[in-house]
């Protein structure tokens, strides 16, 4: 158990991704390096060789994108002395390698730039969300000092009326956390305790945590678990909660009364799917694509500002699994998300 808690998993993934997109980069940019010296001198490959420098640049950072454009300009130079062995012709190259460098170097920059502007608006966010934390607590704590009599009797009516303040300033709060939350998800400083989980005996005590919550809107809850005694992943069990609390508190909300919803967990070699159908509204096909986007909201949906599937995409993403949805207007959802078994010695 020890060791899961001393990794910081969010982190290596992120780490090793990063070396895999500029280790790919710098095998496309040698492939085409010998397609040029076979080939031999062409304007038209300066596209080819922006394309893995735009890809490096943006997933993997600065500096690998500036060594990856210094080094496809000196692959380029030496595929056409090899086509070309003209010694008066390379004199040109060089010329033109400064030409070709200096386009590069400007595509990273601008790709720079935007990143940049991605980041600080990003980080703007996340200090009005700290800043509005302290006011809101504060200000929760002389409601619920008014709700207890400690500034004197309060009528009914008065009583009523702090009472919704206090839920609204509850809200206010919740949503504050989980941008907050999100944010740290994002930037991979959110430290997640992992651990062996058995997935169905979890998805048990959920399905039967919101059966009353079912029953109250007459919707059929059922579910389709294996057979198999132990189902693990290696997930952090209070996160794992939140993807399946998220999910299964979107189907209640949006399946009409009488409707259906079924929990299912299919068992793959090296993954555990988990998916959550319903026969709810459903979501138009022009929606689906931005269901996870911070902040999006379908049109006339009043349950939130967006924010709790995108948190249960960057918690899916930081146990190295993937989300996706399924829909139909009128005819139901069906969230599916997968993690990495894990076997037991």
């Amino acid at each position: 158990m020890k060791l899961f808690q001393d990794i910081n998993i969010g982190a290596l993934i992120n780490k090793r991704s990063k070396l895999i997109v500029t280790f790919s980069g710098l095998v496309f940019v040698v492939v085409i390096g010998v397609f040029n010296y076979l080939t031999g001198p062409g304007f038209s490959y300066l596209l080819a060789y922006l394309a893995p420098i735009i890809l490096v640049t943006r997933f993997s950072g600065r500096i690998p994108g500036i060594l990856l454009s210094i080094l496809s300009s000196l692959i380029w130079l030496l595929g056409h002395i090899m086509s070309c062995p003209d010694h008066f012709y390379i004199i040109t190259h060089f010329w033109n390698l400064a030409e070709k460098l200096g386009v590069f170097l400007i595509v990273v920059f601008i790709l720079l730039m935007i990143e940049q502007k991605e980041e600080e608006n990003k980080n703007m966010l996340s200090m009005i969300a700290h800043d509005m934390k302290n006011p809101t607590l504060i200000a929760k704590g002389f409601v619920m000092r008014l709700l207890k009599g400690k500034a004197g009797p309060l009528t009914e009516s008065q009583g009523k009326y702090v009472g919704i303040v206090n839920d609204e300033l509850t809200r206010l709060e919740r949503l504050i956390l989980e941008f907050l939350d999100f944010s740290r998800l994002e930037a991979n400083e959110f430290k997640l305790d992992f651990a062996p989980l058995d997935v169905v005996e979890n998805l048990k005590n959920h399905v039967e945590s919101i059966w009353v919550e079912a029953n109250k809107k007459q919707i059929n809850l059922s579910t389709d678990f294996p057979s198999e005694n132990l189902l693990l992943v290696v997930a952090d069990t209070v996160q794992f909660d939140r993807i399946v609390r998220n999910l299964l508190g979107n189907a209640i909300n949006y399946t009409e009364t009488g409707g259906s919803i079924k929990v299912k967990i299919h068992a793959e070699k090296k993954h555990v799917l988990v998916q959550v159908i319903d026969t709810g509204r459903g979501i138009p096909a022009e929606h689906i694509q931005h269901i996870f986007d911070l902040f999006y909201r379908l049109k006339n949906d009043h349950g939130g500002i967006g924010l709790g599937l995108p948190i249960v995409k960057a918690i899916v993403k930081a146990h190295r699994g993937k989300i996706w949805v399924e829909s139909e207007p009128g005819k139901g959802s069906t969230f599916s998300f997968t993690l990495p078994r894990y076997f037991a010695d």
